[in-house]
């Protein structure tokens, strides 16, 4: 268990960083030149903001997705086995992502709740049974699976999408039997309903648990530096689902139980959309129901199939969502072969676009890759099934790409994974593949700003942060706090999990909780008198330069020991701290702070888009560079 208070964790907790990257003196140097520009107070010229911009997201929108899904309920695709051993769930993701990346696979779907457990550290939900074997028991050495997924899929150019289940509690017989003890199942079974498939389930019409199923989606976008949130078909399992109590109670605005469902399905899923855009990050939310949404013979609108129905047996209005913009992009999953008579492909995939068209929701096609069990060429599930599909898919107008189901059918078959592999050379991958331009990750007081290009790169990548009204207010001046926010969300590192407040001037449930925790174990920030940090207040240039040194020193910047006299040469370096004379010192003596007007100008504050532009450079120069040398 990581402590924040013993030097000795606070060490093994620096290690981390420094073993995943092969951090080198030139890379150092490179964020140093690149603070340098920051805190000698210049402003990039226009030539220089705009040359190392990244290619737009409308035209990135414009290229293939191409998705795979890594179920873990029933431990389908990870891990293989549940352990609690770090180091083997360590390896068994790495295979995922490695083999990913070879057969061009863009973006992971990660299930991180199974069933009302967590691949992640939560303090909603207890850790997965199907991750280290009992329900509530963490992995070793702090192991947190999401934030590894992350970290390693975004070093190998693939986006990763946290895949969730927002009703289903229990999956197995015995399930409901073992719930750990804080499970909020077992403190609230009011808000469940046994289903009769011997599953449990959330009550979606009860407001708690709306509650509950919002918080969970929260925690996720505040806590990790996902790509999207991601939901599939599992709504209301059947129309005998028993939740007339719950209509009783709460449904009196509508006129009846059918009407009050379709409501519940459509408030999550407008709820985790307004929360995911409500980050500020461009991060995406999505949706992958059934393949048919209704047949014709039960809605004019429906689709030319015969089989089970998305409206009527799930209440999830799935065509609805699109129509009124409440998702990002739309994956059906349209699990039948092309010429299946009940159900085509080829007619389906058509109903779908013309559903999306006209629309800012992306459409993706869900793939069943898992029906390619056969190479008997009579078999309509060979592998030249897939084949077909995705040069179908290609030739229609408004399917921007796929997610295929999922990703232990392509290690099972040799034929698939070199099909796919083949397929994957053939088109133009999009990076990042999800943000299209109804989704830009700029905010709505950047136009014309210099940083916006900054701004919007770090935002897109999870270091910065805007306000819930959508704007960034770029020429604020950025309060200590977020500082520290935004040089955490940079450094690559695996977060502590000490529950005490790391300062006593300090919200418990503050957004910036774990950034100033993890911070304060690395040494990077220490605090102002008893125990406190000020964490509201404008950070000053002194402060900014303090703690970015001693950032570089976790990543393995070198003191040269510069001595007093450098800082002579300024008219204001007495106004300089004691504490952050030797940081100054080391910039001022390496040439990496020259002033501003020939003062180093201390005590001055830093707006919020001189810091993301900070934050790009830094991740340009150090980021990049180190992750081209790592082994």
């Amino acid at each position: 268990m990581f402590v924040a208070e013993t030097k000795s964790n606070e060490r093994t907790f620096a290690m981390r960083i420094l073993n995943r990257k092969n951090t080198t003196a030139m890379a150092v140097g490179a964020i140093v030149v690149a603070l340098a520009v920051l805190l000698s107070g210049l402003v990039p010229t226009a030539a220089d903001r705009f040359s190392a911009v990244p290619e737009s997201f409308a035209a990135a929108a414009e290229k293939e997705f191409r998705g795979v899904w890594v179920p873990t309920v029933l431990n389908i695709n990870y891990p293989l086995q549940r352990t609690t051993d770090a180091e083997a769930l360590k390896k068994y993701a790495l295979d995922i992502l490695d083999q990913s990346q070879d057969m061009g696979f863009n973006a992971v779907f990660l299930q991180v709740r199974p069933t009302a457990d967590s691949f992640y550290r939560s303090e909603i939900f207890p850790w997965s049974k199907y991750l280290t074997g009992t329900q509530g028991l963490e992995p070793t050495q702090g192991f947190d699976p999401l934030a590894f997924f992350v970290d390693e899929a975004h070093k190998r150019g693939i986006e990763l999408h946290a895949w969730v289940n927002p009703y289903r509690i229990t999956n197995e017989k015995d399930d409901a039997g073992n719930l750990s003890a804080g499970h909020p199942a077992r403190q609230h079974p009011e808000w469940t309903v046994t289903y009769t498939d011997g599953k449990m389930y959330w009550n979606p019409g009860i407001p708690e648990v709306q509650q509950l199923i919002a918080d969970g989606v929260r925690e996720i976008v505040n806590n990790y530096n996902v790509d999207g949130i991601h939901i599939d078909d599992y709504f209301y399992p059947g129309r005998d689902f028993d939740d007339s109590l719950a209509f009783s109670q709460y449904g009196s605005a509508y006129a009846s139980l059918t009407e009050f469902r379709y409501a519940n399905t459509e408030k999550t899923v407008k709820t985790m959309f307004d929360i995911v855009h409500g980050s500020g990050r461009g991060i995406v939310f999505g949706v992958s129901p059934m393949g048919i949404w209704a047949n014709k013979s039960t809605h004019p609108s429906g689709s030319d199939t015969n089989g089970g129905e998305a409206y009527t047996q799930r209440y999830a209005d799935t065509r609805g969502w699109v129509k009124r913009g409440i998702v990002d992009y739309m994956a059906p999953q349209i699990y039948w072969n092309i010429g299946f008579e009940i159900a085509d492909y080829a007619i389906l995939l058509d109903w779908w676009a013309d559903v999306a068209a006209g629309t800012d929701v992306k459409l993706y096609i869900g793939q069943a890759a898992y029906r390619t069990t056969s190479s008997q060429s009579n078999n309509p599930w060979n592998v030249n099934e897939i084949k077909s599909q995705v040069e179908l898919n290609r030739r229609t107008s408004g399917v921007g790409g796929y997610i295929m189901y999922s990703f232990g059918s392509f290690t099972e078959n040799s034929n698939l994974y070199s099909l796919i592999k083949s397929l994957n050379q053939d088109t133009p991958q999009a990076e990042p593949p999800s943000r299209g331009t109804n989704r830009p990750t700029a905010f709505s007081d950047l136009d014309e700003h210099w940083a916006e290009p900054f701004i919007t790169e770090m935002a897109a990548k999870g270091v910065v942060r805007g306000y819930p009204e959508g704007d960034f207010k770029p020429d604020n001046p950025i309060k200590r706090a977020d500082f520290v926010l935004m040089l955490m969300n940079m450094l690559p590192h695996e977060p502590g999990t000490e529950p005490a407040l790391p300062f006593l001037d300090m919200e418990k449930d503050a957004y910036y909780r774990e950034a100033l925790r993890d911070a304060k174990a690395l040494d990077i920030i220490r605090g102002i008198g008893d125990n406190m940090f000020s964490p509201e207040d404008e950070i000053t240039r002194q402060d900014m330069m303090t703690m970015s040194y001693r950032a570089l020193i976790v990543m393995g910047y070198t003191k040269q020991g510069a001595g007093e006299l450098v800082l002579a040469q300024f008219p204001d370096s007495g106004v300089v701290a004691d504490y952050a004379k030797l940081p100054l010192e080391e910039l001022v003596s390496q040439g990496f702070v020259n002033g501003i007007d020939g003062k180093l100008e201390p005590l001055k504050s830093t707006t919020r888009a001189e810091t993301a532009t900070l934050m790009y450079r830094f991740s340009e120069a150090f980021l990049n560079s180190s992750a081209q040398t790592a082994p």
